[in-house]
């Protein structure tokens, strides 16, 4: 009676298991060739709704949750039809894990969509290039967890690059010809900020600064006297050139 109960348990739990792969099977690499389910915005529903942040502590789970917080705020203004907030959502996340491919996927259907082909073929390159850096393992952190957050598996690259070629051709658009949307880490805008404050601090103390103090003291010059416009040296009317440079005193303009 026992033994029979533990078969009757197992075959469930295999019958259930084998239903969940049923029902993920679209989501799987390997079931990709259906154009239509390829770009439709539904495959990413259930997407943001398994999505949660891995159990680890600091900045990076503080960035995954950041993520997850505007990713799934996209999805939801992408079902309620609502394009214009889900691409700024889109955008941010973009900004905050540049690493994940879905989120140019889904800008590029956005754009797409709203007829921009030219901008939708650029987000379908920056999507293409990030999935193939997946699948090649270029960034074992960002595989790691784009792995743990999308449960249902991840697309292959070349069936993925085929759809989307096939898709850009049809606007008369060549794939290899495309330039993708680049972004731009946050560190490195701070370190250009950073630089480019640094640069005008500079100008500002060793050129902007001297050559104001210098025409205010030309200008400013005691009665009797001139300023050098070169060397900034104080010399009396009757000196026809500068004491200390030579530089001839200009005279009043007429």
């Amino acid at each position: 009676m026992i033994l029979q109960r533990s078969i009757i348990r197992s075959s469930v739990i295999l019958s259930v298991v084998m239903i969940l792969a049923c029902l993920a099977g679209p989501f799987c690499a390997a079931q990709y060739d259906d154009e239509e389910f390829f770009f439709s915005y539904e495959r990413f529903y259930d997407r943001a709704t398994v999505m949660q942040a891995p159990p680890q502590d600091g900045m990076l789970q503080k960035d995954v949750s950041r993520f997850l917080d505007e990713f799934s705020r996209s999805i939801y203004a992408i079902s309620g039809g609502d394009m214009e907030p889900a691409e700024a959502h889109l955008n941010r996340a973009r900004a905050i894990w540049p690493e994940y491919f879905g989120t140019d996927f889904l800008l590029a259907r956005i754009n797409e969509d709203a007829g921009n082909f030219q901008l939708a073929s650029r987000y379908y390159k920056s999507y293409l290039n990030k999935l193939r850096s997946f699948w090649l393992r270029e960034n074992r952190i960002s595989d790691k967890l784009i792995r743990s957050l999308m449960p249902y598996g991840v697309e292959k690259y070349e069936a993925a690059r085929d759809l989307v070629g096939k898709r850009l051709k049809s606007y008369g658009i060549e794939l290899d010809r495309v330039r993708p949307v680049y972004t731009v880490p946050p560190m490195v805008k701070a370190l250009v900020l950073f630089f480019a404050a640094a640069a005008v601090s500079v100008l500002l103390v060793y050129v902007v600064l001297p050559y104001v103090r210098k025409r205010i003291r030309i200008a400013g010059a005691p009665e009797g006297y001139w300023v050098c416009p070169k060397c900034g040296t104080e010399n009396t009317m009757l000196q026809k050139e500068c004491g200390t440079c030579r530089t001839p005193q200009k005279g009043p303009k007429s």
